[in-house]
């Protein structure tokens, strides 16, 4: 871990992660803005949800174009945009839709920025440090998510609504200064090869199945963080202690227990984590005390810290200099969609059927996702190490005996 956090280069793109999650937390209160300026729920609804329509529809062609033209150009424009983006709402005294409009550029921008930090330090993280590292790169994130809403908020009440906005702006101007400084790292026949198509890299490469993996990852993740507020509210629970749990849990994987998902065979670890977000979720629908709280929110963060660098860096192995970019985004975008549009059929179930009930739906499907990756994913990574041992052993017989004809000569 020494190593990562002595390379000045890592440390500068998850501080330009630092500033872009910065941003989007601040966003937490976006709604009660919207409101005060005479919009309702249903602007609010219109106004947030449509970020995921350019943040994720924008991928199959930012992502090549990432390749082709490098990381920090995206990096360096994207944050910039993240933040001045944000002076766009201080234009408008009351609601309008056109706020749509800046919320489709920021999208774009999050799009640009997130996938060039996350593509840079899979190419600046070796290969057998690769889980941890993304791990690692992730804490920025988490940090930001945890102090950016507290700070928004102060902001808020304290200095009004053009003050929030500045606020906003300063952290992509932050963010923007330290892009400045990250080093494009070198590739090979960058600029020169043939874009990699989004969607021919992921049917081809074979990244199908463990894209399908995060978006049922996506999914209960989506089902913990959206409506697991409404289940302690009903129970009379504090849900802010369950965070509490899952922030702390989180980063203290990422730090001590980061190597895991480097030494142990990828497959299978991800194959545990669907096992423990089952019975997390599953649990979660008859959850009735603080201590039960405090120990979910804990798994939670087991879970979700170990599994999405395992999941990430499993698709990453199997991507090149000339293709990276492409397999980040076929992975990010993934588990975006999963969070995105399960959090509509979720809703529908806990309306229709009650809470308790959509968390075991929950639960069960996590389930059924663990025995089908272990059916497809365990055994074909089993497959897989036979078969590159084979490889690895005939390559030796040639090579030796390659050098035995050169000896005889």
């Amino acid at each position: 871990m020494s190593s990562i956090f002595l390379n000045a280069h890592f440390l500068l793109v998850a501080a330009v992660n630092f500033c872009l999650f910065l941003i989007v937390a601040t966003w937490s209160f976006l709604p009660v803005v919207i409101v005060e300026m005479g919009g309702d729920k249903a602007d609010v609804g219109m106004v947030m949800g449509s970020l995921g329509i350019t943040s994720l529809g924008s991928l199959p062609f930012v992502a090549p174009l990432i390749d082709r033209w490098g990381r920090k150009f995206f990096m360096v424009s994207g944050i910039l945009l993240m933040g001045l983006t944000n002076g766009g709402y201080m234009l408008f005294d009351h609601y309008s839709p056109l706020m749509i409009c800046v919320r489709l550029l920021q999208g774009l921008a999050f799009a640009m920025c997130f996938n060039a930090c996350a593509t840079s330090v899979v190419d600046l993280v070796p290969s057998d440090k690769r889980a941890q590292g993304i791990g690692l790169f992730g804490v920025s994130g988490s940090l930001a998510v945890s102090v950016g809403p507290y700070i928004g908020e102060t902001c808020l009440l304290t200095w009004g609504r053009d003050a929030y906005f500045v606020l906003m702006m300063g952290f992509g101007l932050i963010g923007f200064l330290m892009a400045l400084l990250v080093r494009e790292p070198e590739r090979k026949n960058a600029g020169t090869t043939t874009m990699m198509g989004f969607f021919p890299t992921a049917a081809r490469d074979g990244h199908l199945g463990m894209m399908t993996t995060a978006v049922i990852f996506g999914s209960g993740f989506a089902a913990m963080t959206t409506f697991f507020p409404l289940l302690a509210r009903d129970l009379g629970l504090r849900a802010g202690i369950f965070f509490v749990c899952y922030g702390l849990t989180l980063i203290l994987v990422r730090f001590l227990l980061g190597t895991l998902a480097d030494s142990l065979n990828r497959d299978r670890l991800i194959f545990a984590c669907l096992l423990g977000f089952g019975v997390m979720l599953a649990a979660t629908s008859g959850i009735s005390s603080l201590t039960q709280t405090m120990f979910l929110g804990a798994l939670f963060g087991l879970v979700q810290g170990l599994s999405y660098p395992a999941m990430m860096a499993r698709m990453v192995d199997r991507s090149n200099d000339q293709n990276r970019a492409v397999v980040v985004a076929l992975f990010t975008g993934s588990f975006g969609v999963g969070i995105n549009v399960s959090v509509l059929a979720w809703g529908f179930l806990a309306k229709t059927e009650g809470l308790p009930l959509m968390f075991l739906a929950a639960g069960i499907l996590m389930f059924a996702a663990a025995a089908l990756h272990a059916y497809v994913g365990v055994s074909r990574s089993a497959e897989s190490e036979s078969s590159w041992g084979l490889v690895a052993s005939r390559q030796r017989t040639v090579n030796v005996s390659r050098r035995a004809r050169t000896s005889s000569r």
